[in-house]
């Protein structure tokens, strides 16, 4: 089923239905772009995730007689052995799910949550110019969320039992397998960071060295908590032996989670953020995400702005999506936190009112000067999270965002279990001054923004990205594209990207020469930040065609994902 495409792969439903309009003139050719995407079709069911290993696990699921949630919970748990630096039960996220006989959507948020003991003067050193200390090491740490949030999965939603749905990820943890040469190069990139744990260094070096792609990883730890938790229920992570062991890791390093923070989690359902965008209808996060919002604010600009009316990744409409990713970002960045504390004004953000003020802005030339302050944005890292979508035959959706921040997250591994631990304390603002500042108890925002649209009440495509920052504007260009009726799913996924930082746009090599130019006299400083990567994000999505129900399943080019069908 699975196949790479070519320039002659036929248009995909989604695009046909929107008429797939060209531009009077083309800036960005897709046939003459040699990057390929791994997508697939089916009629009946379909999963993409970020490793075959999770993706062909979920689709076994749904093949066996499982749902979309069954699916979604074999595959993150996959996801976990096989990707492990990016996501697992050391860390957190957040589902959106359709369930299809209901015709509802809920989101399970199981966000991480910051310890109770946490010392807030020294998250807010002034002499920690670099904030290492709340984006690397044990108080870095935030309390994970994810046993909780899988459990919730399993009990609203699965119908099959724990143990069928996590012994094949147990067992590709007892029997390994094979470092991608993505992978290595993540090693290598954060070889320090490994080696400074005897346990994840145990695991994942060749002899105390970076290893080569084919190096099998086998994770006999993880294996055996995986099974014991299946035996009774995921929740157990949160008490002895299993929170001894993570309490521990912690402590010894200078952290101060303890049980208490792990006995007194509970994830949250949330309802979903609802939203259009010519003519479709848009459901996806709320806060603590701030993900969701800001790709929401984005869409409202690019159709007030009339952005279908500019010609494709020319100049004047990357400026436009660039100048309202910008604006976006920094919005929520200053007014989104945890809505268990305090009031969330993502009604006044997707206003008439003030997306009408700041699309002026976003067509203005030069590049528009008065943005909120930047200071929550990094560009070094490239983001490390996950994400899956899932289609069933009976019409369940799930679109499922997760993460340990940093890839390695805290570089703090819990050893009995086999556990990395998050780094997610670092999402908090580093201002103390803003609602998202380090408190006791506060989940962190998150960039996630899993996403669901609909065209006439029908689901029509399943969405989301990993990268940091940069997803809201990630899904917001894919989005855009097909929705426009410009590109195929595939072509949308593997198209040129690009993120806005201040003044300095970073920007796919294979965006056209003529529009950097045209950027460039727009008053953007733009940084080529490569051909394909995974700094952009890596987009997973299945577009659902309404009258037929076939699906075609697309994963991006700039991870290790893939598509799995039946």
């Amino acid at each position: 089923m699975n196949q790479r495409i070519t320039a002659s792969a036929a248009f995909i439903t989604i695009c046909l239905l929107s008429g797939c309009s060209q531009s009077s003139r083309t800036f960005y050719h897709p046939e003459q772009d040699s990057t390929n995407v791994l997508f697939g079709r089916s009629s009946s069911a379909m999963v993409v995730s970020a490793h075959p290993i999770a993706s062909h696990i979920g689709i076994a699921m749904l093949k066996s007689g499982g749902n979309a949630a069954d699916a979604v919970l074999a595959t993150v748990a996959a996801l976990n052995v096989a990707e492990p630096h990016a996501s697992g039960l050391g860390g957190g996220g957040f589902l959106l799910y359709y369930d299809a006989k209901r015709d509802s959507f809920t989101v399970i948020d199981y966000r991480e949550r910051a310890p109770e003991n946490v010392a807030r003067r020294r998250y807010y050193d002034p002499f920690d110019t670099l904030q290492l200390f709340r984006q690397h090491g044990a108080n870095a740490i935030g309390t994970p969320g994810a046993p909780a949030g899988w459990q919730a999965i399993f009990d609203k939603f699965c119908t099959k039992h724990l143990p069928e749905l996590l012994e094949p990820a147990a067992r590709v943890a007892d029997s390994g397998f094979s470092l991608s040469e993505k992978q290595v190069a993540i090693i290598q990139d954060h070889t320090q960071d490994i080696l400074s744990d005897s346990a994840i260094t145990s695991i994942f070096m060749d002899g105390g060295f970076p290893p080569e792609a084919g190096f099998i990883v086998r994770q006999p730890q993880l294996a055996a908590t995986l099974r014991s938790l299946a035996a009774s229920s995921l929740t157990r992570l949160y008490a002895p032996p299993y929170a001894d062991d993570i309490v521990n890791a912690v402590q010894l390093r200078g952290g101060v989670l303890s049980r208490n923070d792990l006995a007194s989690y509970t994830y949250r359902i949330r309802k979903p953020l609802y939203g259009s965008y010519n003519g479709y209808e848009i459901i996806t996060l709320p806060p603590p995400s701030i993900g969701g919002t800001a790709m929401m604010e984005i869409l409202r600009i690019a159709e007030r702005t009339n952005l279908k009316s500019k010609n494709y990744l020319s100049a004047e409409y990357v400026h436009c999506l660039a100048s309202a990713s910008r604006q976006a970002l920094a919005d929520v960045a200053a007014s989104i936190s945890d809505p268990d504390f305090d009031e969330q004004p993502v009604s006044t953000l997707l206003s008439d009112e003030w997306i009408s003020t700041v699309s002026r802005s976003c067509e203005d030339e030069p590049v528009p000067a008065i943005v909120p302050a930047w200071e929550n944005y990094q560009t070094a890292k490239t983001g490390n999270t996950t994400h899956v979508v899932i289609v069933d035959s009976a019409g369940n959706l799930a679109s499922l965002t997760q993460s340990i921040n940093d890839f390695y997250g805290a570089g703090v591994m819990a050893p009995a279990s086999g556990i990395l631990l998050n780094n997610h304390m670092g999402d908090f603002s580093g201002d103390s001054s803003r609602h998202n500042s380090v408190k006791p108890f506060h989940r962190p925002t998150s960039n996630m923004a899993a996403t669901i649209v609909r065209k006439n009440g029908k689901p029509v495509l399943v969405i989301g990205s990993p990268g940091g920052p940069r997803i809201a504007p990630t899904v917001a260009q894919v989005i855009t594209a097909i929705l426009d009726g410009r590109l195929s799913l595939q072509d949308a996924i593997k198209a040129p990207r690009f993120f806005p930082l201040e003044h300095t746009l970073f920007v796919e090599s294979r965006m056209p020469a003529e529009t950097i130019q045209g950027l460039r006299a727009r008053g953007w400083k733009v940084n080529l930040n490569g051909s394909v990567n995974a700094y952009f994000g890596g987009v997973h999505a299945i577009a659902i065609d309404p009258a037929t129900g076939g699906l075609t399943g697309a994963a991006d080019p700039r991870r290790d994902g893939a598509p799995a069908g039946l």
